[in-house]
């Protein structure tokens, strides 16, 4: 019996990318062999393992490669990020419920009726309270690991494993205020067994990338400032965002996480390609489409049940958390808010063209500040995004019924959660 695992997932695309790889783990044995022979197979790590440098990362032709532990941390946030992404899409105006669907869960979200105790909801808390996890024991481990001949290349493991860490912690806490609350009005997570303000959760995210900017190469300080202006943008926080946004993604640069081996998909593809029927294309999502840019940003087809699919992803394509367009449309907010300088629609048109390179679908005068709300509807669809900006331009949307009558403007806790 052969076992096999491994994984890259990339954060960073252009010139350099870093790659993070798990250990291929192959043990060619029998099942008798693993009953019967009392020796371990060689790609057993024991428990003395798991506090050595090695779990951190290596160095192979000098660049760093994540170890096991981060590898992990990765993974992880894979997961949460493909299940809460997809779903934050089911609670707005973005996705909808397919008439006879396989998943209830995307259902529910739409309709509005989630139940606290559906087993897909408690497995969208899990992925991310793991990934949370993961990543802070990752901190504490580079911090215990012990390295007798310390050089050059055991610094250099310590301190990518370490920025690596604190990017994921962030990560995973800024998500868990952007997608999940007690209540509209309570808004707080559940973390450990005690209640976290979406406040402390947020700035929790805001220290992890403060503290991973010490040391980080300049690519790395790039990525780390735009999921701060993303982090400022996120929780109202504006005068944040203005302060990072010009230290952000360089053109083709991005975080996202890659989809190339085993059993791993786009969560996008999965949900809403022309082949299944777990959830559609809200239609007026598709209404609201109208120039070539906007058409060709949201590619759509109707399904053999009378539905919108997706085509704008393939299978393997990565998930995309944030890029240099998602900054360009920040700072055109910012410009719009008075809070830096710059021509706005010449920031919107540089992402807009991408998709009709006439000119035709360009903005032709200014953006006031209403108007970003439908920008980034479509531009920045299929990434999380609609649910933030609903929340924070305190808008109804196309959502029946409207955003701001809905009971819950977040994913609901678990009631595993709740009844301790």
């Amino acid at each position: 019996m052969k076992y096999l695992n491994n994984i890259k997932i990339s954060f960073l695309s252009g010139a350099k990318r870093i790659l993070l790889t798990t250990l291929s783990c192959s043990a060619l044995v029998s099942c008798d062999n693993w009953v019967n022979d009392t020796i371990l197979p060689s790609n057993t790590v024991e428990e003395s393992q798991l506090g050595s440098l090695g779990m951190l990362g290596s160095i192979v032709d000098k660049n760093y490669v994540g170890g096991p532990v981060i590898a992990g941390v990765w993974r992880a946030g894979s997961s949460a990020s493909s299940s809460l992404l997809v779903a934050s899409g089911a609670i707005v105006d973005e996705i909808s419920s397919t008439a006879v669907p396989n998943s209830q869960f995307y259902k529910e979200l739409d309709d509005d009726k989630l139940s606290p105790d559906d087993l897909t909801l408690y497995s969208s808390w899990s992925a991310i309270q793991n990934y949370r996890a993961r990543a802070e024991d990752a901190i504490a481990l580079v911090a215990t690991v012990k390295v007798v001949n310390p050089n050059a290349d055991t610094d250099l493991i310590k301190n990518k494993a370490l920025f690596n860490a604190r990017l994921h912690a962030g990560y995973a806490w800024m998500m868990l205020a952007d997608y999940f609350s007690v209540s509209n009005t309570q808004r707080s997570v559940y973390v450990n067994g005690a209640l976290v303000s979406h406040s402390d959760a947020y700035g929790k995210a805001q220290k992890y990338w403060e503290d991973a900017l010490s040391g980080a190469s300049a690519q790395e300080q790039r990525l780390l400032h735009s999921l701060l202006a993303k982090l400022g943008i996120h929780s109202g926080n504006y005068t944040l965002a203005s302060a990072h946004i010009d230290q952000t993604f360089q053109a083709k640069e991005n975080f996202q996480f890659i989809n190339t081996v085993n059993t791993a998909s786009n969560a996008f593809f999965t949900a809403l390609n022309v082949n299944v029927r777990d959830a559609a294309v809200d239609a007026t999502l598709v209404s609201a489409l109208k120039t070539t840019a906007e058409k060709a940003r949201v590619p759509v087809v109707k399904a053999a049940k009378g539905h919108w699919s997706l085509t704008l992803f393939a299978e393997r394509d990565p998930l995309m958390v944030s890029d240099f367009d998602e900054m360009q449309l920040i700072r055109a907010e910012l410009v719009t808010r008075k809070l830096v300088t710059g021509d706005a629609a010449a920031l919107v048109n540089s992402v807009i063209v991408k998709y009709d390179a006439s000119g035709n679908s360009n903005l032709k005068t200014q953006p006031v500040l209403a108007d970003f709300a439908g920008i980034r509807r479509v531009f920045l669809s299929f990434r999380g995004t609609r649910l933030i900006d609903l929340r924070r331009f305190n808008l109804n949307g196309d959502t029946k019924p409207g955003f701001l009558e809905r009971k819950y403007q977040w994913i609901s806790v678990p009631e595993v959660e709740t009844h301790k």
